[in-house]
């Protein structure tokens, strides 16, 4: 549902959206107790995500691109779907990381950075940059310019009980 609610949002279409744990593919960072470790990690991503991306733009600009991409990213900036997710389900609670981190580059003023890299997945970059095909490494899921986040703060017995 959320694929096609992202795809109706790319053509202007934005549909009201409520999506209950959406996958969130990524290391789970979120789970890690110290702020200031969970905050270099994601920095230290966000650092390499730019290289990447300055990079690859560098490598079609000199094969004769003309460099201007079609970013659907752009295109879904004013779909605000509303997550709800729970902050101890794996599977989705790296999205209460992803927002954060975005919120936070921007007070210190590195909202650019933080647009160019939250377009971007380390997993779709690395597959492009070795040709691998037949994967849609365009437009990973997970990547959302602004939602409406609910995070569920109840205490659960255990992870099962998150999802």
């Amino acid at each position: 549902m959320a694929m096609l609610a992202k795809k109706m949002a790319k053509r202007g279409n934005f549909l009201e959206a409520f999506l209950f744990n959406p996958p969130y593919v990524s290391p789970p960072i979120e789970r890690i107790k110290n702020k200031k470790v969970r905050h270099g990690l994601r920095f230290a991503g966000t650092l390499i995500k730019a290289g990447i991306a300055f990079a690859a733009a560098a490598s079609d600009n000199h094969n004769n691109s003309n460099g201007i991409q079609d970013s659907s990213f752009a295109a879904i900036s004013g779909w605000i779907p509303c997550l709800f997710v729970n902050h101890l389900d794996l599977i989705c609670s790296e999205y209460i990381g992803y927002f954060k981190h975005r919120k936070k580059l921007e007070d210190i003023r590195a909202g650019g950075l933080a647009r160019l890299t939250s377009q971007h997945s380390l997993r779709n970059m690395a597959m492009s940059a070795m040709g691998i095909k037949g994967i849609d490494t365009s437009e990973p899921l997970h990547l959302l310019p602004s939602a409406n986040l609910t995070v569920n703060l109840y205490p659960c017995q255990d992870m099962i009980s998150a999802c």
